[in-house]
């Protein structure tokens, strides 16, 4: 009779345990909630709006920050209140020139040096669109190197504005940024149209891996890890908390459901 009991007691052989099961589910629990955490760093909110006013961008900003949310980008006025209420140092990136970089370069460069001076930790700036249509390349490059220094110990991006450009524009913009070694390139910033999966290809498949590339339109979970399986390293949109909150709580109902 105890030695029956004792085989009741005993899982059969080649099969785990309770406790193994448990510690297994433990396992799988984990690595899936660091998965979906992982996404959401990787998210970027989009708070650059011009109809969002200081108390709007606070709010955004806590609760991208609540939510692991990697960085918030906004407008250069508002990276002061941006920061002022950041808790845990949330990354806050000043998107400069946002339409089309029309703007003279001096003028993109002071925006740049009191982003950064107001604690932006990025600046995003466009590259100027027209000079890259006239060809005018001698006067892209110059403008910049002057953007790259005005940047200083912050994170640079070049905004390629890709849906303004043809193939070959792009193709010459692409190469130019990553032979000044321009750490991060945006595909493009949202206001004049999503870049799509062919463009948003070529700016990966030039780039290789000599700089990170960022993409907005994350509206969405599945279009963010769409994005992430393409190799972006960054993914932005306006709706990126909702996003952040789907994914994280998507993850837990796989083990409480």
């Amino acid at each position: 009779m105890d030695d029956i009991h004792l085989n009741e007691e005993r899982p059969e052989e080649g099969r785990p345990s309770a406790q193994e099961l448990k510690e297994f589910d433990e396992f799988k629990r984990l690595k899936r909630l660091t998965a979906a955490r992982n996404l959401v760093s990787g998210l970027e909110l989009n708070a650059s709006s011009a109809t969002l006013g200081r108390s709007a961008v606070r709010g955004a900003v806590c609760e991208a920050e609540k939510l692991g949310i990697g960085s918030v980008a906004v407008s250069p006025c508002m990276v002061k209140a941006a920061r002022a209420c950041s808790v845990s140092g949330i990354k806050i990136c000043a998107c400069v020139s946002a339409f089309g970089g029309a703007e003279h370069a001096s003028v993109k460069a002071r925006q740049i040096r009191r982003a950064v001076r107001e604690g932006a930790a990025a600046a995003e700036v466009t590259a100027p669109v027209y000079a890259v249509k006239e060809g005018a390349w001698t006067y892209v490059r110059r403008e910049l190197k002057k953007l790259m220094r005005a940047a200083r110990r912050a994170e640079f991006r070049l905004n390629l504005e890709a849906p303004l450009l043809t193939s070959q524009e792009l193709s010459k913009l692409v190469a130019l940024a990553c032979e000044l070694k321009i750490g991060w390139l945006c595909a493009s910033s949202g206001n004049f149209g999503p870049v799509d999966d062919e463009e948003l290809g070529s700016i990966l498949s030039a780039v290789k891996e000599r700089a990170a590339v960022k993409a907005e339109g994350a509206e969405t979970c599945g279009r963010a890890s769409e994005l992430f399986g393409m190799g972006v390293r960054r993914a932005g949109g306006k709706n990126a908390v909702a996003v952040a909150r789907e994914t994280l709580a998507a993850a837990g109902r796989q083990f409480t459901s």
